[in-house]
């Protein structure tokens, strides 16, 4: 998105540090959009909505080779998502995240599906399942760490207290893309305290215009009334041309004790033409949760965006 306005952040920056002399901006985004939504379970509903995010964007260099970059997204006349990282060069980048933008640990792994507009398990139902997340990730008040050595790429979330009740949750993701040109391999770790322990492992190959993934994760809650669950994910996207992206995609999720297994499929597209942004496809889901008598749900999607 182009940017508005830039204001100087010499006094915010005071606030940051004291030692070195900083100098920086602040840019502001957003975007008119407009969004349909038809899924075949919610026929009595409107499914038109339009979008309400303004974002900023704000950094700058510190005398010592440091950087310093805050985040805030207004969504709804609420800034529900911001962050603030320094940047530390070869040693790596610490991030905290005020809320619901982390971007650290399992976020690196919870998809390396590609897709064109959205993931195969969106729109469909309100439960995104068969994620390394799918039990738990609380982003607000969650420290991040990143850092890339040659071929390798590592990860690390850690949040003390995401609840009143809850202990410390923590993440840990590892790429490594030093095997062949284009393929990536991963793996991730997430314990949330008391509840569960997943992982993720995964691969993925760019050649020219076309990328594919492959990814398996499992979820291991630790009360044994709890469902486990057990998710291959694998698509394909390509780029027809410098505007036009396509994709396919499909989930298999296995619940521990159910009859069926969870499917979830989808097409996507998108489309850019200067300013203009517009996406959309179909998804639907078969088996929700894995019960054999739930309801096929079927969704159309499309978004219209102009950026400013």
């Amino acid at each position: 998105m182009n940017k508005l306005t830039k204001v100087g952040l010499t006094a915010l920056a005071t606030s940051l540090v004291s030692s070195a002399s900083f100098a920086g901006e602040l840019s502001v985004s957003g975007s008119a959009a407009l969004s349909y939504s038809g899924i075949s379970s919610k026929s009595g509903t409107n499914p038109w909505a339009m979008g309400d995010s303004v974002k900023f964007n704000g950094g700058g260099d510190l005398d010592n080779g440091m950087t310093v970059s805050v985040y805030y997204e207004l969504d709804g006349g609420t800034y529900d998502d911001y962050n603030l990282k320094v940047g530390m060069g070869d040693m790596g980048t610490v991030s905290f995240s005020g809320a619901s933008s982390s971007g650290s640990g399992v976020d690196k792994l919870k998809d390396i599906v590609p897709n064109a507009y959205t993931p195969v398990y969106e729109v469909t139902d309100s439960t995104d399942s068969g994620l390394i997340d799918a039990s738990e990730n609380v982003q607000t008040g969650q420290w991040g760490y990143d850092v890339t050595v040659g071929d390798l790429t590592l990860s690390a979330s850690y949040n003390p207290k995401p609840a009143e009740a809850e202990k410390a949750e923590s993440g840990y993701a590892v790429i490594y893309s030093g095997l062949m040109d284009g393929l990536e391999l991963s793996a991730g770790l997430f314990d949330d305290g008391d509840t569960a322990e997943n992982d993720t492992v995964g691969v993925k190959y760019t050649m020219g215009s076309v990328t594919a993934a492959y990814q398996i994760t499992n979820v291991d809650y630790e009360a044994t009334g709890s469902t486990d669950q057990d998710a291959s994910h694998y698509g394909i996207s390509i780029a027809v041309n410098e505007n036009l992206s396509v994709s396919a995609g499909r989930q298999e999720i296995e619940f521990d004790g159910a009859a069926d297994d969870e499917v979830n499929t989808g097409l996507m597209a998108s489309y850019t033409m200067g300013s203009i942004a517009i996406g959309g496809g179909f998804n639907s889901v078969a088996s929700v949760g894995g019960s054999a008598s739930a309801e096929d749900i079927d969704a159309s999607i499309f978004n219209i965006a102009f950026s400013f």
